[in-house]
């Protein structure tokens, strides 16, 4: 989710503000989803606000990818920082499945304790492993992006838009689809952007005012679909058009919020940019298998606000709580474990460079007393 320097500069920190954004938005999402709430057919003010906040979760995902994606030129594997990505993973799953196993969690079981050893294998984090194989892969997509023509591109991104933004949203057509392959487009609409130096709308009033607009209409369609759906059941599985991660709405949604920011000014600042650091951590510890219930349903408990007008209040106190501890605790985590552990593997990366390069010396030396 995150790489702090790019060839020793520092990245925009307006864009590592929309990082911030972009995980509260995530775990705003994770709110609605885990704290329990069930909901009749009436439409109450509570009802909006859980809406409110359960359409942000994928606009918050396809943000971290279309900013990866903006930064695509600069795109290179490096050893390190995979290590440092699998090794944070890895940590918090098992962290996570020790307070499971200490709380006697209903969640541990033989395939949970496979997945939290292997967090990235086996899927425990989606995303995680999504964005590895994106990272993985992010040097051939750049050689791809840099020699394609304009022409291309656009076709490419129509197509792709046809097929996965309109095709995969109709019901039954889900071989059309997965997040690997959304996540990839997102990340090639981020590079167009860039390569192009595209904007969308002619300035940043515009583009909020769409944005306001985009999200009244979301959080209006979502909640008449479900409230026509008790008299269409063929509707129910409409439901969550307006918020699903290939939504039109949502890519609509996801590229004008990345141009409001990517068009504002912002000075290089060292606190955004060490807060913009702790997303991928704050993501691993509050969305961990074994952690969330805790988090939501015992320590929050949105879900016993269902009906209460403090509601609002408990939402956005809940979030502002997970996103401050979370990010804390990987301030801490990383400069105490991650930043000892990354020193170890450059001292062994040396010691092996320095190896190979003692092996060859020796094999010419060798080879010229030989001759």
């Amino acid at each position: 989710m995150k790489e702090a320097t790019i060839k020793g500069k520092k990245r925009k920190s307006t864009l590592e503000l929309l990082r911030i954004v972009a995980i509260i938005m995530i775990i705003m999402h994770h709110y609605t989803l885990y704290s329990g709430f069930l909901w009749n057919n009436e439409i109450t003010f509570n009802r909006i606000v859980i809406n409110f906040f359960e359409m942000f979760g994928k606009v918050g995902v396809c943000l971290f990818i279309i900013i990866t994606g903006y930064f695509y030129d600069k795109a290179q594997f490096k050893i390190k920082k995979f290590i440092a990505i699998i090794l944070e993973a890895f940590i918090y799953s098992v962290v996570g499945l020790t307070i499971g196993v200490i709380t006697n969690s209903e969640k541990v079981n033989i395939m949970n304790i496979i997945k939290s050893i292997f967090p990235v294998t086996f899927g425990l984090y989606w995303f995680i492993s999504t964005y590895i194989l994106i990272y993985i892969f992010s040097p051939f997509l750049k050689r791809i992006i840099e020699n394609i023509s304009k022409k291309d591109f656009k076709i490419i991104l129509t197509i792709g838009f046809a097929i996965w933004g309109i095709l995969a949203n109709i019901p039954k057509t889900e071989t059309y689809f997965n997040e690997i392959i959304w996540l990839i487009y997102i990340y090639f609409i981020g590079a167009y952007i860039k390569k192009y130096n595209c904007s969308l709308l002619s300035n940043n009033k515009k583009r909020i005012i769409a944005v306001v607009l985009l999200v009244i209409v979301m959080n209006i369609l979502t909640i008449l679909i479900e409230l026509l759906s008790v008299k269409l059941p063929i509707l129910t599985q409409y439901i969550y058009f307006a918020n699903n991660i290939n939504s039109p709405l949502v890519l609509a949604l996801t590229v004008i919020i990345f141009t409001i920011f990517n068009n504002i000014n912002l000075k290089n600042n060292q606190i955004i940019n060490n807060m913009a650091s702790t997303t991928l951590g704050i993501y691993l510890i509050h969305e961990n298998v074994f952690l969330r219930e805790i988090i939501w349903k015992n320590i929050i408990k949105g879900g016993q606000y269902i009906n209460s007008p403090l509601l609002i209040f408990n939402a956005i106190f809940g979030v502002l709580m997970v996103f401050i501890t979370c990010m804390i605790i990987d301030l801490i985590f990383k400069r105490i474990i991650v930043t000892n552990f990354m020193k170890l593997i450059s001292k062994i990366s040396k010691i092996i460079k320095n190896m190979e390069i003692y092996i060859i010396l020796k094999n010419k030396v060798i080879h010229l007393y030989e001759n």
